[in-house]
């Protein structure tokens, strides 16, 4: 009987030291992951603080001014530039006959289509 319990006992403590084992690896490797995703993330906050300080730059009016003078030769609206609905009309052709024609042939299309799957 003493046997048995010392057997017992002893393989209980073998199996308990191996499962500690198994823990205390899988937990360095998780810790040395959440290390890497911190470093990451601290990397990732930098890249975003400098991107924020660039567009900052970037978007400066007075700087959007002198680039938009030098590159784009925008000027005043003049008068002739504007225009009232009813001359647009007048330049506008209708495309009513187009939207007709293509659902048409489109129709068509889809009818040989279905013929030609339909004989096969």
């Amino acid at each position: 009987m003493i046997r048995r319990s010392t057997l017992l006992t002893t393989l209980l403590a073998a199996s308990t030291g191996l499962a500690l084992f198994i823990v205390k690896y899988q937990v360095q490797d998780l810790e040395d992951t959440l290390t890497l995703i911190d470093r990451e993330i601290a990397s990732n906050r930098q890249a975003v603080h400098v991107l924020k300080a660039e567009w900052s730059h970037l978007n400066e009016p007075n700087r959007l001014r002198f680039l938009a003078a030098r590159h784009l030769d925008l000027g005043p609206l003049e008068n002739a530039q504007f225009t009232t609905p009813d001359d647009l009309a007048g330049l506008l052709q209708p495309r009513e006959n187009e939207y007709q024609e293509d659902s048409a042939l489109r129709d068509q299309k889809i009818g040989d289509a279905l013929k030609k799957d339909i004989s096969q």
